[in-house]
């Protein structure tokens, strides 16, 4: 764990150590798949809600 962890602060003073432009060239890429990646996750988890949802719905208009 502790590797991890000095890596990260390496990783940490190397980024803050560019200007805001580079900063932004290199960590944007990264946000950006990141919030792409739950985007799709959470879209997944609504849709198959929904289709839950609208099954249990219809099995309660069959059961009337």
């Amino acid at each position: 764990m502790s590797g991890i962890l000095n890596w990260w602060d390496g990783v940490e003073l190397w980024l803050s150590g560019l200007g805001f432009v580079a900063q932004t060239v290199v960590v944007m890429p990264v946000v950006l798949a990141l919030a792409y990646g739950a985007a799709v996750v959470l879209d997944g988890a609504l849709g198959n809600g929904i289709r839950l949802l609208r099954r249990a719905r219809h099995a309660e208009e069959d059961e009337t």
